[in-house]
């Protein structure tokens, strides 16, 4: 059949009822869903790299400590105090066990909670 080339072309209408519209809702909350499980997952990563980095800064200060003074610190308070030590007291505790002054000191950082 001959058709007229210079008239614009049927529009077709896309109507998918209450179906259609039921499905995109649940897609639109599969991509919401699926952007929080990644927020988590990163903030979650971003948290142990924190804890991690602060506890290499105080073993990096002690093996500094050591370098310089020929002995471990006593605690943790001496190296705030006297080598320019700064932890987030709010965010971490650290338990610094010191045995002997030639012997290094058994260092954990844990995470406070909330």
């Amino acid at each position: 059949m001959w058709r007229n080339r210079f008239s614009p072309p049927k529009k077709r209408r896309y109507s998918g009822g209450v179906l259609g519209n039921i499905l995109a809702a649940l897609v639109f909350c599969g991509i919401i869903a699926l952007f929080n499980i990644g927020a988590n997952a990163l903030a979650q990563t971003s948290e142990q790299e924190r804890l991690e980095s602060s506890r290499n800064a105080v073993v990096k200060a002690v093996i500094q400590f050591y370098a310089f003074e020929g002995h471990y610190p006593p605690s943790i308070d001496y190296l705030t105090e006297h080598f320019g030590l700064r932890i987030d007291q709010e965010r971490y505790i650290v338990h610094y066990i010191h045995i002997a002054s030639n012997l290094m000191p058994e260092i954990f950082v844990f995470p406070r909670e909330f």
